[in-house]
């Protein structure tokens, strides 16, 4: 049967008979048109990429694998530990929830410039890995001494200004002084996690993403352990609460901290703790590093923008379209993700091209990247498209809101291919140096995003579809500039011009 025929065909219309249609007819006919045209497209395009770009890369796949399912699933599995800590902090009430769930944005904000740090020195690392590792300890001390006094600076901003924070993002009185203990506990977990992911940011660039998987999974599940001791109490251990979530939670990040720690000793990197010297910054490598870390930053802060606004216009549609955009968005980010793992290791291996100096081997795992990109999301189009129902009966059994979430979930399932695409891109557009057009089309992607968002909600008013729509152009956007980039790159001119510090 066609993509989208079934939706809302026949078939549909006998199960629904007895319920208020979703939209009027017009918007029914948008629908369609626009799900089934651009599904089809999405669906043949990767196929397309296939037959005129990629051949048999074998040893090369593994290698591209090797990377990037360590990284993927360890995405996924932060993802799914992240909701069974929720889950526990429910038990406390609905305040207790709020009140961790308002810090949640400004936990993101701190760590983008923790993660926009680490992109930074993992593209110097996977370019200085190829060619021995007597540098690589000096890039990370360097950057370790950035990280120091720019992060820390950052984290006591937030911790001194906690409450007011808050109360920006909404916060209300009922909870607020919950929030506030909540999250300055929260703030040294946070800082802890920005010094454990810039260390792994030189396990990142060796390739050894499974080091990473192994320290932060089991950081999670001692997060949850110790939430469960701490929120509910045991043998001499009172029960401390929502304090309690927090000191689970900084218990869970010490522990990956340690690990990476401990992954760093196994590397036998060439550094000189001691020597003041070598902690002082070195001006051309602060330039590089500056250079990388503001284009990703911009391309990381104008992805946190958008999805705050986004959500807030969202939020004005009433309380169901939110629980309903709330479920099918933490849906959609487990693919997102694991994508993401894709991307890491299209940047890591880009970078190591580039050190090796060798273009062709950077077009190689520019054309593995795309073969694995349309593997794992055709698996997910598959998956989502023809089990929608039952996922989303896994998160509510309420049926107006099922209904509702069914042509959402559809989209959903049309988006795994171009943010899949759009990642890949963006990782080999970075690891070979050209991080500013990365967050140069990521803003004028977020315009976009909330412009589109604003038109479809407010002009064609098509309720949440319509911002589903927004969030479709988005992405597309984003892999086709990102395509078009890569396409265009003269790559053995930017080897040649590579300069290492």
């Amino acid at each position: 049967m066609p993509l989208g025929s079934e939706y809302p065909g026949k078939a549909w219309k006998a199960r629904r008979a007895d319920s208020q249609r979703l939209f009027p007819s017009g918007k029914e006919a948008l629908f369609l048109l626009f799900s089934g045209l651009y599904s089809r497209t999405l669906v043949c395009l990767p196929f397309l990429i296939s037959v005129s770009e990629v051949r048999p890369l074998n040893q090369l796949d593994r290698s591209y694998l090797k990377i990037a399912l360590p990284a993927s699933l360890e995405g996924v599995f932060m993802t799914l530990l992240a909701s069974a800590d929720l889950i526990m902090v429910g038990v406390l009430g609905t305040e207790s929830v709020a009140a961790v769930g308002i810090f949640t944005q400004p936990r993101l904000i701190l760590l983008t410039f923790a993660r926009a740090m680490a992109a930074a020195l993992t593209l110097h690392v996977a370019r200085a890995a190829v060619q021995g590792r007597e540098r690589i300890g000096w890039y990370l001390q360097q950057t370790l001494a950035l990280a120091l006094l720019l992060l820390g600076a950052i984290h006591v901003l937030f911790f001194w200004q906690l409450p007011e924070i808050l109360r920006l993002m909404g916060a209300q009185a009922d909870y607020l002084s919950d929030a506030i203990l909540y999250g300055r506990l929260s703030c040294l977990a946070v800082w802890i996690t920005s010094m454990t992911v810039v260390l792994q940011a030189v396990s990142l660039g060796c390739g050894r993403t499974d080091s990473i998987l192994k320290a932060n999974v089991a950081g999670n599940v001692a997060n949850v352990a110790a939430n469960y001791l701490f929120i509910f109490g045991l043998g001499p251990i009172p029960p401390f609460g929502i304090a309690g979530a927090a000191l689970g939670t900084i218990a869970g990040t010490a522990l990956s901290l340690v690990l990476a720690i401990t992954e760093l000793r196994k590397l036998r990197l060439h550094w000189c703790v001691r020597s003041l010297r070598s902690w002082l910054p070195d001006p051309r490598f602060v330039r590089s590093l500056a250079h990388s870390f503001a284009g990703i930053l911009s391309e990381q802060g104008s992805n946190r923008i958008a999805m705050v606004l986004f959500t807030r216009m969202v939020a004005g549609l009433g309380t169901l379209p939110l629980a309903v955009h709330s479920i099918c968005m933490t849906f959609c980010d487990l693919y997102y993700d694991f994508a993401l793992g894709l991307g890491k290791a299209s940047m890591v291996l880009a970078g190591q091209s580039f050190g090796k100096r060798d273009p062709d081997l950077w077009h190689c795992y520019r054309h593995a990247g795309i073969r694995w990109v349309q593997v794992f999301s055709t698996v997910s189009f598959v998956l989502t498209l023809y089990f929608r129902e039952e996922i989303f009966r896994l998160f509510s059994h309420d049926g107006e809101a099922l209904l509702l979430a069914l042509p959402v979930l559809v989209i959903a399932a049309v988006v795994s291919y171009p943010e899949a695409f759009a990642l890949i891109f963006a990782g080999m557009l970075q690891g070979s140096g050209r991080v500013l057009s990365v967050g140069g089309y990521t803003f004028v992607s977020m315009i976009l995003r909330l412009s589109a968002t604003a038109f479809f909600l407010y002009v064609l008013d098509l309720g949440l579809l319509g911002a589903w729509y927004a969030l479709l152009l988005d992405q597309s956007f984003r892999a086709v500039c990102s395509y078009i980039l890569v396409r265009r790159m003269d790559v053995h001119a930017s080897v040649l011009e590579h300069n290492e510090f």
